[in-house]
């Protein structure tokens, strides 16, 4: 057993009931991470079947370069976009219903945005896969009248095992990094108090992911000098490339009610679920004090797009299942926003007493992986999007040209 050179937050005499986190099988020491989006431009069509042909287009590309066998992901799930920071407007304010699981959203054309998020094990297959995909060629490909109206943007990543951590609330339902094989569920201890997750991470014993600090024993990848971290001054036609400064941090966060009872789905969507929503649109609208970028609320959807199907978009069924999708500057600032914020003690305060009311027969599943990213190790692309859209002010600017 190693040393810590710096000891766990956890309280002394602290003795939680155990929760659950993904091991790793051997030898597994990285994992790979990729979200890829179609955006439907808020005010591009008053026309839904010209809405459904835009997105149809590169969405059938899209999946058909992420599943070629020679390369494709272990494991992929997709989205409609509910929210992100590209809106001004409070998240959700259409009133999204999520009851009706067989209905697609029938609101703003941004709601139609689609997302994919795939994951790899090994390496070679991850940089194949990405470089097979060729947003720009997909967008130049696009008819004319769609072109102008759609954005496509990728953010990948990889992720040490020692310098990531996960928590899930219960093994009957397992999304994300579980889904790869070989991972299994461990019970651990460290739960139930400000700096846990950070406990939870291996590397955390050794390292404290501090936003100026080097990693000398890794290449960064990153440009000479920080002084790229720039603002973009032009996004729609444009292609823009970028990479995340040293120890940036991912994290995705679940919500899934498709085996609650009515009276616990009611108590979430009606109760805890507006919490949620709140404390994303302060994050949208603060990122200089939170540190935030690519915030982005997610709702699961099955199946897409198939190649054999001329109104494939109305096929799409929404589950009873949720995300939140976010990059922070470093641990220090998502925690901070956590432990200290209104807006979340609201969230976890909601989720606790939420708990409490429904004890052991509680079905309501809440989940989450958290990534700390060595310097140059994320690549994040965006082709004619609206500006705001992802971390295009968050990241290292690598190149900005025209399409």
């Amino acid at each position: 057993m190693c040393t810590r050179v710096y000891p766990l937050r956890q309280p002394p005499g602290h003795n939680p009931p155990p929760r659950l986190h993904l091991t790793f099988p051997e030898g597994l020491n990285r994992v790979f991470t990729a979200y890829i989006g179609i955006q439907l431009h808020s005010t591009s069509f008053d026309d839904t079947q010209q809405s459904a042909t835009s997105l149809k287009q590169p969405a059938l590309q899209i999946q058909e370069r992420l599943l070629n066998p020679e390369s494709a992901p272990v494991s992929t799930e997709r989205f409609q976009l509910l929210g992100d920071g590209t809106s001004t407007t409070h998240p959700l304010s259409h009133n999204q219903d999520f009851t009706n699981s067989d209905i697609p959203p029938k609101t703003s054309p941004e709601s139609q945005s689609l997302i994919w998020v795939c994951y790899w094990t090994e390496e070679t297959k991850y940089k194949a896969s990405l470089e097979n995909l060729h947003l720009a060629e997909i967008y130049h490909s696009l008819d004319p009248v769609s072109k102008p109206h759609i954005g496509l943007w990728v953010e990948h990543f990889a992720s040490d095992t020692s310098r990531l951590e996960t928590v899930y609330s219960a093994t009957d339902y397992l999304p994300g990094l579980a889904r790869l094989p070989g991972t299994s569920t461990a019970q651990h201890v460290h739960t139930g108090y400000w700096g846990a997750a950070r406990d939870r991470i291996p590397g955390s014993a050794e390292d404290l992911f501090e936003r100026e600090a080097v990693d000398k024993n890794h290449s960064t990848n990153l440009p000479e000098s920080q002084s790229a971290i720039k603002t973009i001054t032009q996004s729609l036609g444009t292609h823009i490339t970028g990479t995340n400064p040293h120890n940036m941090v991912h994290i995705r966060s679940g919500q899934f009610w498709g085996t609650c009872n009515t009276e616990e789905a009611d108590a979430y969507l009606n109760t805890l679920e507006p919490k949620l929503r709140a404390g994303l649109s302060y994050l949208w609208t603060s990122p200089q004090e939170t540190g935030s970028s690519g915030v982005r609320y997610l709702h699961n959807i099955e199946p897409v797009f198939t190649a054999s199907s001329d109104d494939s978009i109305s096929t799409i069924r929404q589950t009873k299942e949720a995300c939140v999708t976010a990059f922070f500057r470093n641990m220090t600032d998502l925690e901070g926003w956590a432990a200290r914020h209104p807006s979340h003690l609201a969230i976890w305060a909601g989720a606790v007493k939420h708990g409490k009311r429904f004890g052991d027969e509680r079905r309501f599943r809440t989940w989450h992986e958290v990534s700390v990213l060595r310097g140059g190790e994320a690549r994040f692309e965006y082709v004619n999007c609206m500006e705001g859209t992802g971390v295009a002010k968050g990241m290292a600017l690598l190149d900005v040209r025209a399409l």
